[in-house]
């Protein structure tokens, strides 16, 4: 059968390159995974860490990594394609004609070193492990499977998920947390300013719980940018000491606690005045979030209080959504028993369970968005 032609088809219509570009991402993903997990990054940073030094050479890689040239450039291209590496040719080869793509000096960029490096507070190479293992086939398994997914992150035992995937997600949320933080401070502080529950510094210490919130990120920041604020990791006693290592690197050992309980079975959650999401709801179907959601409403007090969740967001017209939170809503798939949101999505289930005056919060410089939702004051 012929593929359809119309009279309107311009030279964008049949342009092909966006198909070769999705089908290549794999690639491209899987060099950056590669690069992670032998710590190729802060070897980079490591060689060109000095003003007199203009980049690493592939020789220079390749050697470290013990790889070919050949396929060591390759990935070095792949990695300046995506905005990783920057790539500047060598003075001392622009006068010879054997040039080569192999003839150049290589750096992070500035974005790159922000996240990339072990020592950064936003690092997210424990993250890319996640995805060591990623593959059409897995993709193919799980969505012909006709039932509830297992959750890959409790398949460590007891119930209680790894070290490695703590870390991983500490480098997931840290960056939106730390972005984020600041522009929900203003949120909450217009609050307290009108009188709302949430009151003044002077006036009362607020309690924030992060509920299933690993390694902390989101509690760290928030009470950051609120000094006035306390706060409680609210998870399973298997991860509580991983959180309190997490609590001890942020010095916030005097406002920060990790408190050991199931959110699933305990009844309530510990008494808040703002419950925090962050990255919690895509892990699971929407009868168990509608669950989490009402045990928070129901957990405030009758004074009023507030929810917070921190997810990428799916798009309302869907064809605006960003590749990445596309990709991630793939990995939920893959991986889990849950899925991306659209905001509206939230705030349907928000507002059927009781809270009001619902607000979602963006910022340009992550994929990641907060919905701010508060319980009425009776």
């Amino acid at each position: 059968m012929n593929a359809p032609t119309f009279p309107n088809d311009t030279d964008e219509d049949k342009n092909i390159t966006p198909i070769f570009d999705v089908l290549m991402n794999q690639y491209h993903s899987a060099t950056l995974v590669i690069f992670g997990r032998l710590g190729l990054f802060d070897y980079i940073h490591h060689c060109t860490n000095t003003p007199e030094n203009d980049g690493v050479t592939v020789d220079q890689i390749a050697t470290y990594a013990k790889w070919s040239v050949r396929a060591t450039s390759a990935m070095l291209i792949s990695l300046v394609t995506s905005g990783i590496l920057e790539a500047t040719v060598r003075e001392n080869t622009l006068s010879n004609r054997n040039t080569h793509s192999f003839e150049h000096t290589y750096r992070l960029t500035q974005r790159a070193a922000k996240f990339l490096l072990s020592d950064a507070p936003g690092n997210m190479v424990p993250y890319l492990e996640l995805f060591w293992e990623c593959s059409p086939q897995l993709l193919l398994e799980k969505a012909a499977a006709n039932k509830q997914q297992d959750n890959f992150m409790l398949e460590t035992g007891d119930g209680a998920p790894s070290d490695m995937f703590i870390n991983a997600m500490q480098g997931q949320t840290s960056h939106a947390a730390m972005v984020l933080a600041p522009l929900l401070a203003e949120e909450l502080s217009v609050a307290a300013t009108n009188g709302s529950e949430l009151g003044s510094a002077s006036e009362n210490l607020e309690h924030f719980v992060d509920v299933g919130g690993g390694s902390g990120a989101l509690c760290h920041e928030l009470c950051n940018v609120m000094p006035h604020w306390k706060g409680s990791i609210y998870e399973l006693d298997g991860v509580c000491p991983i959180a309190e290592k997490f609590i001890q690197e942020a010095e916030l050992s005097d406002r920060v606690k990790a408190v050991p309980g199931n959110m699933f079975n305990d009844k309530t959650f510990p008494r808040a005045s703002c419950y925090g999401f962050g990255n919690v709801l895509h892990d699971w179907s929407d009868d168990v979030n509608r669950m989490l959601l009402q045990k928070a409403f129901d957990s405030l007090p009758e004074t009023g209080g507030k929810v917070l969740i921190v997810e990428m967001l799916v798009s309302e017209d869907v064809g605006s959504t960003s590749k990445v939170a596309a990709g991630l809503n793939l990995v939920m798939v893959t991986n889990e028993d849950g899925r991306q949101y659209k905001a509206s999505e939230i705030k349907i289930m928000l507002e059927n369970i009781g809270f009001v005056d619902i607000k979602v919060i963006t910022s340009s410089i992550t994929p990641y968005s907060a919905v701010l939702a508060s319980k009425e004051i009776k």
